[in-house]
């Protein structure tokens, strides 16, 4: 008895011990960067073969977010994104996997959304958008309307080599801008011959406003009309989605011959999500500000057996691609000319401003003036205007006093041309407004929300983790102290 137990025992540990080696094998990164790799058992149930009757390989490169903004964020630290350095990422992505099919996606929202659905920067976004070489593009609904408009105004080319797909369209009408409900492309390795039949969906959340004015499908609706087709053309299933994580998971456990889902999230930092069932679930980055990669390996069942997600950070220490980086330039020159065009057409405010402006403070506070004078602070919109981005409204609001929506209302900052006084981070965006203090300084010791010092929140309103991550409150207040 004892020695049957001995050699049940022998047989068990055996059986670890190979499991474990196979783990080890195949869940190696295999180089640097962050990322996950994983072996993948197969389903107990077949679903039958893929469309080829093959076992296959895939490289996905994918990214989204651009949201009108073709170069890297010059406010964070270090600048990230910018499509002339995806460009750049893709090809390198490519030329290491020569003998691997590769698709090429962007997760939406692409468009700068503002109310001029035929702003200028929407197009330069979709020639951008074709000089990536993108397979697909998710197109929601606030996307496709900008994109309608400008093909009605004949801004952009009508033979588009990008595939614009929105799975939830129900209308079958004419379209100025036409887009597809899905698409199913044989992808071909550069050497090799190696081939991938792949099946493309795209699924957006369809805000309020939108709902009145659009004839869509509910997400199952969909699902239901176009991926049992998708399914049987396609070797491998990819859907590409705008959702939250409890309607991804809800989706991938409902339809589980959807293979990968690659979400797009404009607060995305790229993570990957828990597998729902087999499905593999992974998330764009914020911004455009980093490329997603994905590699698969599936048996002739249709079964992902092997899996690698990684992200790159689209840092400075990757060149720009020379083709995109004209575009950029071509885009930023236009978007400056525009800009200026329209501040000096923009009707001289009539409301009484409550901002006095720095050299209204430097009377009584002649040391203080002095101070910040030699700071960066009074030098702040000459850093945008170094990067002719003296017009950018998300720069603005950190480099300029006054310019959030809400204090323009009250006599803030309007444009460099029209309100030059307040064009710098000057006494009143730290201390609060000043006016009726200047006019009874003994009897008015606040104004609205003035402050002697300013605390480490009031200073967090622009030196955030996001633009600012080294920012110590000591440190900087060392730099500009005053009283």
């Amino acid at each position: 008895m004892k020695v049957k137990y001995f050699l049940y025992a022998i047989f068990v540990v055996s059986l670890l011990f190979a499991g474990m080696t196979l783990y080890l094998r195949f869940s190696d990164d295999g180089g640097e960067g962050s990322g996950s790799s994983a072996l993948l058992p197969p389903e107990i149930k077949d679903r039958g073969k893929t469309s080829s009757g093959k076992a296959g390989k895939l490289g996905i490169a994918y990214a989204g977010d651009l949201i009108g903004s073709l170069k890297p964020c010059n406010c964070t630290e270090p600048p990230s994104g910018g499509v002339a350095r995806r460009a750049t990422a893709i090809n390198d992505f490519r030329k290491q996997r020569p003998n691997m099919p590769i698709l090429v996606v962007d997760t939406g929202n692409a468009m700068k959304q503002s109310d001029n659905l035929e702003d200028s920067a929407n197009r330069w976004v979709v020639e951008a958008l074709e000089a990536l070489g993108n397979d697909v593009i998710n197109t929601n609904l606030g996307d496709l309307r900008r994109l309608e408009r400008l093909a009605q105004a004949g801004k952009i080319p009508k033979d588009l080599k990008n595939n614009y797909i929105t799975t939830m369209l129900e209308t079958e009408a004419p379209s100025p801008f036409p887009t597809k409900p899905f698409l199913v492309k044989t992808l071909r390795s550069e050497t090799g011959g190696v081939e991938a039949k792949v099946g493309v969906l795209a699924l957006s959340s369809i805000p309020p406003s939108l709902t009145a004015t659009a004839d869509t499908l509910a997400v199952d609706d969909a699902l239901k009309r176009y991926l049992p087709e998708v399914d049987a053309q396609s070797d491998i299933v990819v859907l590409l989605t705008r959702k939250n994580e409890a309607e991804l998971k809800k989706i991938a456990q409902a339809y589980p011959a959807v293979d990968v889902i690659i979400n797009g999230n404009s607060t995305g930092d790229g993570r990957e999500y828990p597998k729902a069932g087999k499905t593999i679930i992974v998330e764009s980055m914020r911004q455009g500000i980093g490329l997603g990669t994905l590699d698969l390996e599936w048996d002739s069942h249709g079964h992902i057996i092997k899996y690698k997600n990684q992200t790159v950070p689209l840092l400075s220490v990757i060149s720009d691609s020379p083709e995109l980086a004209k575009i950029v330039e071509k885009a930023h020159q236009d978007a400056l000319a525009q800009a200026e065009m329209e501040a000096k057409k923009t009707p001289a405010t009539k409301v009484k401003s409550i901002y006095g402006g720095p050299k209204a403070c430097k009377p009584c506070h002649e040391d203080a003036y002095s101070i910040w004078a030699k700071s960066r602070h009074a030098r702040a919109i000459e850093t945008l205007k170094a990067k002719s981005s003296q017009y950018d409204d998300a720069c603005l609001v950190c480099h300029a006093t006054g310019a959030t929506l809400r204090m323009k209302k009250k006599g803030g900052f309007i444009n460099v041309i029209q309100t030059p006084r307040l064009a710098s981070v000057s006494c009143e965006a730290c201390h609060g407004t000043s006016l009726k203090h200047i006019a009874a300084p003994e009897k008015v010791k606040t104004g609205l929300g003035i402050v002697s010092r300013p605390t480490e929140a009031t200073c967090k309103r622009c030196h955030n983790q996001q633009y600012s991550p080294n920012f110590s409150y000591q440190d900087y207040w060392n730099k500009i102290s005053h009283k």
